[in-house]
């Protein structure tokens, strides 16, 4: 393996749990079309899976889900002071605009989700849970945690980190990276519609949680696209979330005595 480049048959079985976690039960076809993979490789991942025990058949034999072993993989990561921390003043945020709100962390090559709100509002198309994984290039959430990392750290994230689910926008151009870059830090805030299966439907507005300088998380606001215009939303949201992002990097600075 050349220095920086992943082993890419072991990048596709974890894209490929990834996705059967996430989707709760699938079929082979289903996951064919999702990983973009041709079925023979598809069907060898998922007969690893097996053999390693953390998927299995349902009682059709025909679908697939995760088992239990699959909580092993996360043991040795223990992020519940971030969490409960963080989930008042997101759930104080959601009660006061409606809009469900999610805060997210880089994990590798994509941003995945540690506390939600979609739960306590009935304005959303998904209920977004921990453990939910997007990509850092396009989304919201992505493009503001980039935004706030030094520019040679957000450099090699993009060359490294763009796999089959990335976007990757600026994988040729990085200079459309750092520009985009410079305008979230002018604003404070991303926007971005939805990369998910509700495309054109809901729009997000991330900003950073900070600690000094240094971005520990991103909080996100996700809206009907329908309800408002971007313009109106920004002008409207983005004010309260810079307030709950400050309140959330206070409680997760302040130690137990």
């Amino acid at each position: 393996m050349d220095n920086g480049v992943p082993i890419r048959s072991v990048s596709r079985s974890l894209s490929v749990l990834r996705t059967i976690n996430h989707q709760r039960e699938v079929s082979l076809t289903e996951l064919v079309r999702l990983e973009e993979l041709p079925y023979p490789t598809m069907f060898r991942i998922v007969q690893t899976l097996l053999h390693e025990g953390l998927i299995e058949r349902d009682e059709t034999g025909k679908r697939y889900r995760p088992t239990a072993l699959v909580h092993t993989l996360s043991s040795g990561y223990d992020d519940t002071a971030l969490r409960s921390r963080a989930q008042p003043h997101m759930s104080a945020l959601t009660r006061k605009i409606g809009w469900p709100v999610l805060l997210s962390v880089r994990v590798g090559a994509r941003m995945v989700i540690r506390a939600s709100t979609h739960h306590e509002t009935t304005l959303t198309f998904h209920n977004w849970e921990a453990g939910t994984a997007m990509p850092l290039e396009g989304s919201a959430t992505g493009m503001a945690w980039l935004a706030y990392l030094p520019e040679d750290h957000a450099r090699d994230l993009v060359r490294w980190g763009v796999g089959p689910h990335g976007i990757g926008m600026f994988r040729h151009d990085l200079s459309i990276m750092l520009d985009a870059m410079a305008r979230i830090r002018e604003q404070g805030y991303a926007w971005r519609p939805s990369l998910f299966g509700d495309e054109n439907k809901t729009s997000s507005i991330s900003v950073p949680v900070l600690d000094g300088e240094r971005i520990v998380a991103v909080l996100t606001l996700t809206y009907f696209s329908a309800a408002m215009k971007s313009e109106l939303a920004i002008d409207r949201y983005v004010t309260p979330l810079q307030q709950a992002a400050r309140a959330i990097a206070a409680a997760v600075a302040t130690r137990p005595n």
